[in-house]
C-alpha cells in the first residue's frame, strides 16, 4: 500500500458540507487538510458540539487508504488520555466517506502561541513540552507513532492543558517539492530516518519534539533552508546553530536535554518520552524555588512509566505499595553543578522537600513514580524494599538459648500491656438526644457550586413501648415518606409522652413534608421552563429539609434545562442571522446580474462586515469589482471612440502564457542570486520552466450586441505543489480605450493538477464595440510572473 501525494489527494474536489451527517448537524467550516474538512458539527443525540472531520470522497474510494484511516481511527479513539485529543464516533457519510468525531478544542495551537507577544516564559514552554511528551508516551505504549509532530497539531486549551491533534491522519500524508525546489509540507520537524526512508519508531517523534523546543527557545526552526534538499542535508548531516539559543543560566541548564533529544543517531537520542519528559521536570524542579508555584504546575504532572523500565524501578513501584516516602538530601539526585554546553547531563539540583511524611489515599503503585511532583514543587519517590536483617551467627551456648528464650517472653508481656492500652475504653452512656431542629446542616443559599444533601438526622437506638413505633418512624424518614414517619412518631409519643427522639423526629418530619410540597412545585415550574421560580422553590426546599437529597438532583436538572435553552437560543440567533445574510447575498447576486455594480458591491460588503469569513460574498465582491471596472472601459471607449457597428465573424481568442522568475520583488535577478561584480545573472523566460498556464473562458465565445457575457481568468497548476498567489493586474482596451489596475484575487493558493478562477467578470456586449482586449498579470509570492491575453478579433 503506497501513501498518497498532495497531488493525489488534491485531484479530489472538497465540496463544503452542509446539513446533516448521520447523527450530527453541521454548524460551520472548521478547517481544511489534504485528507479532508473538519467542520463545527452538533450531536443531536447527547446535545453537544464536536469537530466533525470528514475524509476526502476522492481519497475515501481507494479501500486501502479508507481501511487506513479506519484502522487509525480505532486505534486512537482506544486512547484515553488529557493530553490526546479525545475521539468520540467513527461513521461514514452517505457516500461512503468515513468521518471522526473528536472533542471541539477552545484555545489555540502552539503555533500561533509562538508568535504572540509577550511571548511565553521559559518555564511555561518546557510545561508544554512535558505535556507533549506525556500524551506521546501514552501513544507510543498503545503502538501508535504521530509521525507529524508540529507546533500547528499541539493544541493550548484555555484552561493551560495541552493536547496532540491529529493522531494517524498525519501518517498519511508526505512532503513534496515544487520544480524550483520550494519546500511544502514539515519537513523542517522530520526526523533523520524520517529523511531517509527507514523504518520509524517513537524516538522519531521524540526528535520532532526537539525541533519544537529549539523554535520555542531560539524562535526559529533549527534546520531552516531555502529548498527541500537542503533542509534534508542539514536534518541529516549539520547540527543546530547552537549560538540562536539565548545566553543565561536558565538555558545552560536545558540546552544538554536540547542536543539529546537532537542527537541524529538514535542510540545517542532520548529511548523514551517518558525520560525526555523526566529530564525536562527535572528543570522545572530545579525552578521551583526561583519562580512562583503557579506557573510549574501545569509541567509537574504525573506520568506512566514505559513498560522498558528497568527492573530496579520496577521492584521500587510494587515492593512497598501507595507508601509515599519524600526524598531527603541523603537521597536527593546529585548536583551536576553549573551546566556547560554541551553536556549529556541536566544542570540543577532538585529541591529538598520538607520533613515530615505525607500521605496517599486512592493511588495505584503505578502512580507512584520516580521524581514524581507534590503540589508544592517537592519530588517525592516510593520507599525501596527495605532489606531483610541478617541471620543471628549460629551459637551452641545454652546460654545462648536462655537468653532468647527470656527476650521472647518479655516481648510478649510488652506487646500484651500495648495491646490492653490500645483497647477502647467504655465511654459513660449518652445523655438524652442531642439532636434538634436547630443543630441541623445550614441550607447553602445559591446552587454554585453544587451543594450536596447534607446527613439526615439520626436518633438513638429506641427503648421502651415506643421502640417499635420509633424504629418505622426512622425507616419512613430515611426513605423520605414524611407522613409514615410523622404517623409513627405521633404514635411513638402516644406510648411514651417524654420521648424526646420522638418529638424531634415529628418536627423534622412536618419540615420534610413542607420540603417535599416545595420540590413538587420547583419540578412543576421546571416543566414550564419557568427556571427562576423552579431555583426558588428548590432553595425553599432546601433550606427546610437539607438532608433531602431531592434538592441536589432538582438543582442539577435546571441547570442542565439552562444550559439546553441558552444553546438552543443561541442556535435560533445563528440561524436568523444566517437567513438574513442568505437574503442579503440573494439581493446582491441580482444586482449584479442587472449591472447594478455599486449597490451589488455594497451589499456584498454589508454581509462580510457581519461574517468577514463569508466565501460566498467575498467571490461575488470581486465579481462585482472586476465587472464594474470592465464596464468603465467599455463605457470611456463608447464615449470617445463613436465608432460604427462591430463587424460580424468575430469571437474571443487567448494568447499563450509568458512565465518568468525573478526575485521576490520581481526583478530580474533571480531568487537567490545576489548582484556580483563582474557575474550577470537573468531570470529565465521559457514558461515551461514554470508549472503554471494562464488561460480564459469566455462565454459565449462570440457575443451579439445586447447579449449577457463571462470572461473568466484561470490558472492552471501543472507542477506537484501549490503556486501561492500575490497580485493580479488587469489592462482593458475597448476602441483604443484603456484601463488599467490591480484586481482582488478570488483564491490566493492554487493546487497541484488543479485550475483556480482567479476572476469572474459578467457583463454586457455594447453594440458599438470595435475592438475588445483584456492583458492579465499574476505574480506568486516567490517572485515568479504569468501574463496573457485574450482579445475580440
Amino acid at each position: 500500500m503506497t501513501e498518497p501525494s498532495e497531488s493525489q489527494a488534491a485531484k479530489s474536489e472538497q465540496k463544503e458540507l452542509t446539513g446533516r451527517i448521520g447523527k450530527y448537524e453541521i454548524q460551520r467550516t472548521l478547517g481544511k487538510g489534504a485528507m479532508g474538512q473538519v467542520y463545527v458539527a452538533h450531536d443531536t443525540i447527547l446535545e453537544r458540539n464536536v469537530a466533525l472531520k470528514v475524509m476526502m470522497p476522492g481519497i475515501a474510494d481507494d479501500p486501502d487508504l479508507k481501511a487506513r484511516f479506519e484502522r487509525e481511527a480505532r486505534a486512537v479513539a482506544r486512547m484515553s488520555h488529557p493530553n490526546v485529543v479525545t475521539v468520540f464516533d467513527l461513521g461514514y457519510h452517505t457516500d461512503g466517506s468515513p468521518y471522526i468525531a473528536m472533542e471541539l478544542l477552545k484555545g489555540r495551537d502552539l503555533a500561533k502561541a509562538m508568535r504572540e507577544t509577550p511571548p511565553l516564559s521559559l518555564e511555561r514552554k518546557v510545561s508544554i513540552l512535558v505535556q507533549v511528551l506525556q500524551g506521546l508516551a501514552h501513544a507510543h505504549q498503545a503502538g501508535i507513532i504521530h509521525r507529524d509532530v508540529k507546533p500547528a497539531n499541539i493544541f493550548l486549551n484555555d484552561d493551560g492543558t495541552v493536547k496532540i491533534m491529529d493522531f494517524g491522519v498525519a501518517r498519511l500524508t508526505t512532503a513534496s517539492m515544487t520544480g524550483t525546489g520550494s519546500v511544502v509540507g514539515t519537513a523542517d520537524y522530520m526526523s533523520p530516518e524520517q529523511v531517509q526512508g527507514k523504518k520509524v519508531d517513537g524516538r522519531s517523534d521524540l526528535f520532532s519534539v526537539g525541533c519544537m523546543f529549539f523554535e520555542l527557545l531560539a524562535r526559529r526552526r533549527p534546520f531552516r533552508a531555502e529548498n527541500l534538499m537542503a533542509v534534508f542535508y542539514k536534518i541529516t548531516h549539520e547540527d543546530p546553530d547552537w549560538s540562536q539559543i539565548p545566553e543565561g543560566e536558565e538555558y545552560e541548564a536545558v540546552l544538554p536535554v536540547l542536543r539529546k533529544s537532537l542527537a541524529k543517531s538514535l542510540d545517542d537520542r532520548y529511548t523514551t518520552a517518558y525520560d525526555f519528559a523526566m529530564d525536562l521536570r527535572n528543570f522545572l524542579n530545579s525552578r521551583a524555588t526561583q519562580v512562583s508555584e503557579g506557573n510549574l504546575l501545569d509541567g509537574l504532572i504525573d506520568m506512566e512509566a514505559p513498560p522498558t523500565v528497568g527492573p530496579q524501578a520496577l521492584t521500587e513501584l510494587v515492593s512497598e505499595g501507595p507508601t509515599l516516602v519524600e526524598e531527603t538530601d541523603a537521597t536527593a539526585r546529585p548536583s551536576t553543578g553549573r551546566g556547560t554546553r554541551g553536556t549529556g547531563t541536566v544542570r540543577g539540583t532538585v529541591p529538598p522537600t520538607q520533613r515530615g511524611t505525607p500521605t496517599m489515599q486512592g493511588l495505584a503503585p503505578t502512580q507512584l513514580l520516580p521524581g514524581a511532583a507534590t503540589a508544592r514543587g517537592t519530588v517525592a519517590r516510593p520507599a525501596p524494599p527495605r532489606p531483610a536483617p541478617p541471620p543471628p551467627p549460629p551459637s551452641t551456648s545454652p546460654m545462648v538459648y536462655v537468653a532468647i528464650g527470656v527476650a521472647v517472653l518479655a516481648l510478649a508481656g510488652v506487646g500484651y500491656m500495648i495491646w490492653q492500652g490500645q483497647q477502647p475504653k467504655p465511654s459513660p452512656p449518652p445523655a438524652t438526644l442531642a439532636v434538634t431542629p436547630s443543630t441541623l446542616a445550614p441550607a447553602p443559599t445559591t446552587l454554585a457550586p453544587p451543594p450536596t444533601a447534607a446527613p439526615p438526622p439520626t436518633f438513638a437506638a429506641p427503648v421502651g413501648k415506643a421502640a417499635s413505633a420509633m424504629r418505622a418512624a426512622q425507616a419512613a424518614f430515611r426513605s423520605g415518606d414524611y407522613d409514615k414517619a410523622l404517623a409513627q412518631a405521633q404514635s411513638a409519643l402516644r406510648e411514651d409522652p417524654g420521648n424526646a427522639d420522638a418529638q424531634t423526629l415529628l418536627d423534622n418530619a412536618l419540615k420534610g413534608q413542607k420540603a417535599a410540597a416545595r420540590f413538587r412545585a420547583a419540578d412543576s415550574a421546571l416543566a414550564k421552563a419557568d427556571f427562576a421560580a423552579a431555583q426558588s422553590e428548590t432553595d425553599a426546599g432546601r433550606q427546610l429539609a437539607p438532608w433531602d437529597s431531592r434538592a441536589v438532583d432538582l438543582g442539577n436538572r435546571i441547570r442542565e434545562a439552562q444550559q439546553r435553552a441558552e444553546d438552543q437560543q443561541r442556535r435560533q440567533v445563528d440561524q436568523q442571522k444566517q437567513q438574513q445574510l442568505a437574503g442579503l447575498l440573494g439581493q446582491a447576486e441580482q444586482a449584479l446580474g442587472s449591472q447594478k455594480y455599486d449597490q451589488a458591491i455594497a451589499l456584498y460588503d454589508e454581509v462580510l462586515k457581519a461574517d468577514p469569513s463569508n466565501q460566498r460574498a467575498s467571490v461575488g465582491r470581486t465579481s462585482a469589482l472586476g465587472a464594474q471596472a470592465v464596464s468603465r472601459a467599455a463605457a470611456s471607449a463608447a464615449t470617445a471612440g463613436g465608432a460604427a457597428a462591430a463587424p460580424a465573424g468575430r469571437k474571443f481568442s487567448s494568447g499563450k502564457t509568458e512565465a518568468k522568475t525573478g526575485g521576490p520583488s520581481g526583478g530580474s535577478v533571480p531568487a537567490g542570486f545576489e548582484p556580483t561584480a563582474g557575474v550577470e545573472a537573468k531570470a529565465a523566460t521559457q514558461s515551461a520552466e514554470l508549472p503554471g498556464k494562464l488561460e480564459f473562458e469566455v462565454e459565449p465565445a462570440s457575443p451579439k450586441p445586447g447579449d449577457r457575457f463571462t470572461i473568466r481568468v484561470l490558472l492552471r497548476n501543472e507542477g506537484q505543489a501549490p503556486i501561492q498567489l500575490q497580485t493580479m493586474h488587469v489592462t482593458t482596451v475597448v476602441n483604443g480605450r484603456r484601463a488599467q489596475g490591480p484586481v482582488p484575487l478570488q483564491t490566493s493558493e492554487v493546487a497541484p493538477a488543479q485550475t483556480a478562477t482567479l476572476l469572474s467578470l459578467p457583463d454586457v456586449w455594447k453594440e458599438d464595440t470595435t475592438a475588445w482586449s483584456m492583458e492579465v498579470l499574476v505574480r506568486t509570492t516567490r517572485g515568479e510572473s504569468y501574463k496573457n491575453k485574450v482579445e475580440w478579433k
